[in-house]
């Protein structure tokens, strides 16, 4: 401005003194010239995101990995089958009850109104996961017949499912708003709190699955309390409010649960039936192959993530030819990457699990790994195609594909596990997914 003064301070630090009476304007704080910084390297909000999902995954393989260690095969297979149970609860019924029609339901409903939705989703979202995981403690508790592991390992569970649920109301909520430091914090917190229980688990020697999962119950109730330091972007909702964007929730709720719930079953649901048809080293080894692969779908998640409120409001009004543009966009993003990747495990994959997870009995050759990366390669391509419908808010439309990919995957499974075993599931991962893709092209992308 005109008659400012800019002079250079003790330390080189450019002051800027203002008008008649000089009044000094400080230099930036610390975190501002930080963020200035990460924003000029290019951190912008996808940067951000990998790095949340990132210190997710990274958590996630740690604590696995150390479990493959430090459990005996049979426990760990049993952690395995309870986190596949808890991600049935979390990412599948909460997610989609919740989350995966957030950014649309946003879009309708004026920016003013906002700190009543988060408000409103908060509650919601704490009295539906805690009475779930009241059940789950109940039913562990008082079940006729539970084994003495596995009524504490149902009591773990039922405290985790709240916790979870919480931290990502937290995250998402801040993906809407575009503050996607906020969730990259949180799961900053996430990873440390993990690895220090996990830490003092394995150091008191208290290791076991029931252990286990009250380390991710601890972790996310560290994770998601940071909420409590933005008190001030929630409001009371009103009623009409409420009822309203509760009912726009749920009214694509219900297409978005059964979509995740085909996807489960063709995927982590895969690991209770291993378990039970080819035993616990079969579920607790599709675990870990799975593991591999979190990367792979932690970076499709960002992805989803940090493009979904934008595509959003861009799509909301928008002509078919873009959505289709958009689709086409997204299917050669997450395809090559997800091609990279997989070439790059089914290569080397062995070798590094061989160290990692030493001589115990898991399967974990070239065969499976290809065939895993085969599997997720169909899924990213699926996502790239369903991730525009997402946005507008149309789960309806991309459910028969999914459909059509359970019903193959019920008619391949039995015949592919009795001639193969555990290679046979993952192929009927790999038929179900090209039968989602292809039926999806068909139904949704090809010119009318």
């Amino acid at each position: 401005m005109r008659g400012d003064v800019v002079r250079r301070g003790k330390e080189g630090v450019p002051e800027v003194l203002q008008g008649p009476g000089l009044r000094l304007d400080a230099s930036p704080p610390f975190w501002s010239r930080l963020r200035a910084r990460l924003i000029r390297a290019g951190a912008g909000n996808l940067s951000l995101g990998l790095l949340d999902q990132a210190l997710l995954s990274g958590s996630a393989f740690a604590l696995t990995l150390a479990l493959a260690n430090f459990l005996e095969v049979h426990a760990f297979g049993r952690f395995s089958v309870a986190w596949s149970f808890s991600i049935l609860i979390e990412s599948v019924f909460l997610r989609g009850l919740f989350d995966d029609g957030l950014p649309a339901a946003a879009q309708r409903i004026p920016r003013r109104l906002w700190p009543q939705l988060r408000f409103g989703l908060y509650s919601s979202a704490l009295v539906v996961s805690g009475s779930i995981g009241l059940a789950i403690m109940l039913a562990g508790m008082i079940g006729p017949g539970v084994p003495a592991e596995w009524s504490r390992l149902a009591v773990a569970t039922g405290l985790a499912v709240p916790a979870i649920r919480m931290q990502s109301v937290y995250r998402r909520i801040a993906y809407l708003d575009g503050r996607t430091t906020r969730a990259a914090l949180s799961s900053l917190v996430y990873c440390l709190a993990l690895l220090i229980s996990t830490a003092v688990m394995i150091w008191t020697g208290e290791e076991g699955p029931a252990a286990a999962m009250s380390c991710i119950a601890v972790s996310a109730t560290t994770a998601g309390a940071l909420a409590l330091l933005h008190r001030s972007d929630l409001a009371r909702s009103r009623r009409q409010v409420l009822v309203s964007s509760l009912t726009r929730l749920l009214r694509g709720g219900r297409w978005f649960i059964a979509t995740s719930l085909t996807y489960w079953v063709g995927s982590i649901g895969l690991i209770p039936f291993c378990s039970l048809l080819l035993g616990l080293e079969a579920g607790a080894t599709l675990r870990i192959l799975l593991l591999i692969f979190a990367p792979l779908s932690q970076f499709n998640q960002t992805i989803v993530s940090v493009r979904l409120p934008e595509i959003a409001e861009k799509l909301r009004a928008g002509p078919r030819l873009a959505i289709r543009a958009v689709a086409r966009d997204f299917v050669a993003l997450l395809g090559l990457t997800s091609v990279a990747y997989g070439a790059v495990v089914a290569m080397g994959g062995e070798w590094v699990m061989s160290i990692m997870v030493g001589s115990k009995s898991y399967q974990l050759g070239f065969a499976n790994l290809a065939l895993m990366a085969l599997a997720m390669t169909l899924d990213s391509v699926w996502l790239g195609l369903a991730l525009p419908l997402f946005a507008v808010g149309q789960p309806q439309r991309f459910l028969a594909s999914r459909l059509a990919g359970l019903l193959s995957l019920c008619c391949a499974l039995p015949v592919a596990i009795w001639l193969w075993g555990l290679p046979g599931a993952i192929v009927g991962m790999v038929v179900s997914s090209a039968v989602s893709v292809v039926v999806s092209m068909r139904t949704n992308w090809m010119p009318s």
